[in-house]
């Protein structure tokens, strides 16, 4: 559930051409949300300012690392760290971050758009959801403050296909990072989610940018899952938000169902994941006892590893792994309480078991289009994942749902993280043109 494909993704979004189709849906009605934004001095002052022609030299440049025909900036464009109140899995409110990035519309642009469309040119809102992260520093509104370059999704979503661009940070990372991070948990990535959507609302029209009311989700692994529970938050709870299209990719909905898939598994394909999991399970549920679950010396060693400072390979080297090629070494049953896992999987009253059920994201019956976006060679999160959500959403009654297998990413049987991560870029160049045919009113 990574989040690294910082440059593989440029080079494989498909070339757009949008002068002609920026947002044209007119519903201004629904832009009067959000009252959650947290004004400070540096609201308004961008963080990230480059012109078109610096955003196209890093294209060219990027093109001409990986060989490929460098993509076509629209405008330049401009980030922003946003402050926002939300709520975490209790519902107890939390300060929050996250970082919407821009076109940067000129005059000149405003006006030639209104000359060849005949209207005002307008922003589609994207809130697209990283997948899992480990420091703090890959959050996105805390390496854009650092780098003060784009994040490589909201280049593509903002700079070259000319859509604004919403990435909450999550509880746990950015501003709230003394916090554990709430990893895959419904109503906290849906609260972050949705409230970061509001504040960006309310951004926008404090800062008087043309949004349309247009509201577009998507996310890769973890962020898949995100955009899921966002997704079944707005249908459900926030009618105000009007959603065109959600492309949830590569997420573990069906969360009770992989867990214990996982854990009759002989062998764990990333240790660091599911450590994570049910460390931060252990420290949101009072049920569910860390040393019950994961086996000493690793146990303790969890608040270290998982403290916002460890990368993803110094955690797996830190715990049971395959580092020397030895694959026995990286045995569920090594990092996993035996006696646990065998409860979890033959009992569905297993405390952790129930709070993963509580937590799967198949119990609803999606209104708006969505598309599940997946590798089906993916060793990291099942295909089955997908094929398990389109199922079941076809069940229960949805007739809005597509299932979009890719086959194009070639399997690595002893990296199987490599292929989860490569399938990102292939997605996201599907899932861009998508929302540009679907915010223009195409099929």
């Amino acid at each position: 559930m990574v989040k690294d494909i910082k440059l593989t993704l440029l080079s494989s979004v498909i070339a757009l051409t949008l002068l002609s189709g920026c947002g044209g849906y007119d519903n201004e009605d629904k832009n009067i949300v959000g009252t959650n934004l947290v004004l400070s001095q540096e609201t308004f002052k961008p963080i990230v300012d480059l012109t078109k022609e610096q955003l196209q030299a890093g294209l060219n440049q990027q093109a001409q690392l990986t060989g490929t025909q460098a993509q076509t900036a629209l405008l330049g464009v401009k980030s922003y760290k946003i402050d926002y109140m939300t709520k975490d899995q209790q519902g107890k409110a939390v300060k929050a971050s996250g970082l919407i990035t821009i076109p940067a519309i000129s005059p000149a642009f405003m006006s030639a758009y209104k000359e060849a469309n005949k209207r005002d040119f307008s922003l589609s809102i994207v809130s697209d959801q990283h997948g899992t992260i480990f420091e703090n520093t890959e959050a996105p509104s805390v390496e854009a403050s650092t780098t003060h370059l784009p994040n490589s999704l909201a280049t593509a979503f903002s700079g070259v296909a000319g859509f604004m661009t919403v990435q909450p940070d999550y509880l746990g990372f950015g501003d709230d990072n003394n916090s554990t991070h709430p990893y895959v948990m419904e109503k906290s990535l849906a609260n972050a989610t949705v409230d970061m959507i509001k504040a960006a609302i309310a951004f926008a029209n404090k800062a008087g940018l043309p949004i349309n009311g247009q509201v577009f989700l998507s996310g890769y692994s973890e962020g898949g899952y995100a955009t899921m529970a966002a997704a079944k938050e707005i249908q459900q709870n926030q009618p105000e938000i009007h959603l065109m299209a959600v492309a949830p990719m590569a997420g573990p909905y069906a969360l009770e169902d992989m867990a214990v898939g996982t854990l009759k598994s002989p062998i764990m394909a990333f240790p660091p994941f599911l450590a994570d999991i049910v460390y931060s399970y252990a420290k949101t549920y009072d049920d569910v006892k860390l040393d019950d679950v994961i086996n000493k010396p690793y146990s303790s060693m969890l608040d270290t590893l998982f403290d916002k400072k460890h990368s993803g390979l110094q955690i797996y080297l830190s715990l049971p792994n395959a580092a020397d090629g030895n694959i026995s070494k990286q045995a569920t049953d090594l990092l996993f309480v035996p006696s646990y896992s065998d409860d979890l999987i033959a009992n569905k009253q297993n405390p952790l078991r129930k709070h993963f059920a509580q937590n799967s994201l198949l119990d609803w019956t999606p209104k708006m289009p969505m598309r599940l976006y997946q590798c089906t060679n993916d060793a990291i999160i099942p295909y089955s994942m997908s094929e398990a959500a389109y199922s079941q959403f076809k069940q229960n009654g949805s007739n809005t749902v597509e299932l979009e297998p890719i086959n194009s990413v070639e399997s690595n049987a002893s990296n199987p993280v490599q292929v989860h991560r490569n399938c990102a870029p292939v997605a996201y160049s599907q899932v861009i043109p998508w929302f540009d045919k679907v915010r223009k009113g195409e099929k």
